[in-house]
């Protein structure tokens, strides 16, 4: 490549043109928004699957780009039940459908409508979307490369509130505040639903299976959302417990990264470029 991805623009392929596709992907019965960036030329691509947190405020566009224009497609979409996607929202229903997106990417024919090479496919979370790519990779180990940014222990936390009615409390409230999105869910029931599924999901139980993976872990110094000290270092301890190719970062800055963009951007383009 000789050319920067992170500032610089590519050559234009006039057989194979850089696109940005919308996409409809089928989960269980509702149809999810999403969009599919595809990088130029004959492919067929290696993918990152994007997948955004809760509420998904944050999509994490700007590095959409920059992995394109670095040849990798990239799809984004939307939960059931999220920013106009049909169904609920639910948790599971989060985890359920990250496997939907990988069933489609797979499917011979939009691998071959959008050059997509369906044997090299990344998940890259951020927040709740780090909770959900891991546990998709728990269960499909076809993955080539699991990233989670800013990743929230969802079981880990559930666990930290159980019997602590003012701390269900004000976690209820937090939730409530980010519903405006998201339909057929509350902040009491999405709380419930963590604290049933308390013990099996807290990453922590899958470090094993977690280190089949090469994984990236990156975690803000100063996110006050996803605390390192909880979500980020036990998780990295325990995957080194074992054989693994872990890359683990800690980047100055807060859950969004907001002053940490192109540093952040350039670190997931740089673990790309060693798989």
């Amino acid at each position: 490549m000789n050319f920067d991805p992170v500032t610089d623009d590519p050559a234009p392929d006039p057989v194979y043109p850089a696109a940005l596709e919308p996409v409809i992907i089928r989960s269980k019965g509702s149809d999810m928004l999403g969009n599919l960036y595809v990088a130029r030329g004959e492919g067929p691509h290696p993918v990152v699957v994007l997948l955004h947190g809760f509420p998904g405020s944050e999509c994490n566009y700007d590095m959409a780009h920059v992995l394109r224009r670095a040849g990798w497609n990239v799809l984004v979409f939307h939960y059931r039940g999220s920013w106009g996607s049909k169904g609920s929202f639910s948790f599971s229903n989060c985890v359920e459908d990250v496997s939907s997106a990988l069933s489609f990417l797979r499917a011979e024919k939009w691998s071959q409508a959008y050059r997509v090479n369906p044997d090299k496919i990344v998940l890259v979370g951020y927040s709740m979307g780090g909770f959900a790519s891991m546990m998709t990779a728990v269960n499909n180990p076809g993955i080539s490369a699991v990233g989670s940014i800013a990743g929230f222990n969802i079981g880990l936390f559930a666990q930290s509130i159980i019997g602590n009615k003012e701390a269900e409390k004000l976690a209820i409230a937090s939730f409530e505040k980010d519903l405006a999105p998201l339909q057929g869910t509350s902040g009491k029931a999405l709380i419930q639903e963590m604290i049933s599924h308390a013990e099996s999901w807290n990453l922590l139980t899958y470090s094993e299976e977690l280190a089949r993976n090469p994984m990236l872990l990156i975690g803000g110094s100063r996110d006050e959302v996803a605390p390192v000290s909880v979500h980020h270092f036990p998780l990295a301890r325990a995957i080194k417990g074992h054989p693994n190719k872990l890359s683990s970062v800690i980047l100055e800055s807060d859950h969004l990264f907001l002053d940490k963009r192109i540093a952040l951007t350039r670190t997931v383009l740089n673990w790309l470029n060693t798989l």
